[in-house]
């Protein structure tokens, strides 16, 4: 194998002190002529005519290797397919186990929930909402439906949520506020939805619905509006909560608890048959078990990636690392730009004057003390 890698470094350099030589002659000549452009383009035409005839010649070293040394040869094929299919297994191994229901895409895990959203895990100073300080970004944006100040909740979870509380008001005609905190003024959930819904005045005739959830607090309350309690009554919200918010909450993840809650709902309202909560954890336990398996899928690639490289010292799938190169073209001249930018045909118009959403107003529901509260 030395003689095999001295035979190809000594014809690469021979090749590449001819280009040199050829560059050389280019730099006297273009100060005698003057179409300089045309001259590079003979001398390129020259330098691939020198590349072609080395990778022949190259080809023709390695050849005479492999017909001297059938069984380095034969035993290179084996394991370059032995590595092919080996790393095609493990692609596939990782696509089945992918997971495939929607939840997953939706529900995100709470310890990953600072760094999705940007806001420290802890703050220092503890805040204790009230009616009169928690913000309702409903109020800026008609889009926006969860507040939810304390960061509970990953970003990813809220917009999702936001989708189908969205599709509440709009199919079902009931508007809502969904607040999830981790304090609430004199740990009262209830209180907080009962003032909120009737300060802002949330749902038009009466079909309002708040959820307020105080994390740390470790409590959750269901209030629908006046009209609304016909449809949500205080046992259905007490079952809503205990099947599919708190058996979540108890495994600390208020992500999957708060998804999962709205879902319900809605469903509830649209009178859909509803999942049970069984059934949504041993979803979320595939899911955990399809990441054990992509996880150690990942690992076992990275290994046999190694183990690759190790054996590349000795059958080079990947060339003769550490090998003389050839020089590349010093001729090449790249094709004049055409003047137009990558995204031809947008001027720079669009939107003036700020944001494209707009503040939405509350229909003036009231509440009379309906729905339930739960805590675990």
């Amino acid at each position: 194998m030395d003689e095999y890698k001295v035979a190809l470094d000594k014809l690469t350099k021979q090749y590449n002190h001819t280009i040199q030589a050829l560059e050389s002659a280019f730099e006297l000549e273009k100060g005698q002529v003057g179409r300089v452009n045309k001259l590079r383009e003979q001398y390129s035409e020259r330098y691939m005519q020198l590349a072609q005839e080395y990778k022949t010649k190259r080809q023709v070293i390695i050849e005479e290797y492999k017909q001297s040394h059938p069984q380095w040869t034969k035993a290179r094929k084996m394991w370059g397919r032995i590595f092919v299919v080996g790393i095609l297994t493990a692609m596939t191994c990782c696509t089945m186990a992918l997971p495939n229901s929607p939840e997953s895409e939706a529900v995100v895990e709470t310890e990953d929930v600072s760094a999705l959203s940007g806001a420290p895990a802890e703050s220092a100073e503890v805040t204790y909402w009230n009616a009169d300080n928690i913000p309702i970004p409903y109020m800026q944006d008609s889009t926006q439906y969860v507040s939810n100040p304390d960061h509970v909740l990953s970003q990813q979870t809220v917009d999702n949520m936001n989708i189908t509380l969205q599709r509440l008001n709009l199919d079902l005609g009931v508007q809502s506020v969904v607040i999830v905190v981790n304090h609430i003024e004199n740990d009262d959930p209830f209180r907080l939805a009962q003032d909120v819904g009737n300060k802002y005045g949330v749902g038009y005739g009466d079909r309002g619905l708040m959820i307020v959830c105080g994390y740390q607090d470790h409590s959750l309350n269901i209030s629908p509006g006046r009209s609304l309690e016909g449809d949500l009554t205080d046992v259905e919200c007490h079952r809503l909560e205990q099947q599919y918010a708190v058996p979540f909450m108890k495994r600390e993840q208020p992500d999957s608890a708060m998804y999962y809650l709205t879902e319900a709902i809605y469903s509830t309202l649209e009178k859909k048959q509803l999942p049970t909560a069984s059934s949504l954890m041993a979803e979320e336990a595939e899911e955990d078990e399809a990441e054990a398996v992509i996880l150690t899928t990942f690992i076992a690639i990275i290994g046999w990636c190694i183990f690759f490289l190790y054996k590349n010292s000795k059958y080079y799938w990947l060339g003769l690392m550490g090998m003389v190169p050839l020089l590349a073209n010093p001729f090449y001249v790249a094709p004049p730009s055409s003047g137009r930018s990558g995204f031809g045909g947008f001027g720079g118009g669009g939107h003036s004057g700020g944001g494209g959403f707009s503040g939405g107003s509350f229909g003036g529901g009231s509440f009379g003390g309906g729905g339930a509260t739960s805590r675990w």
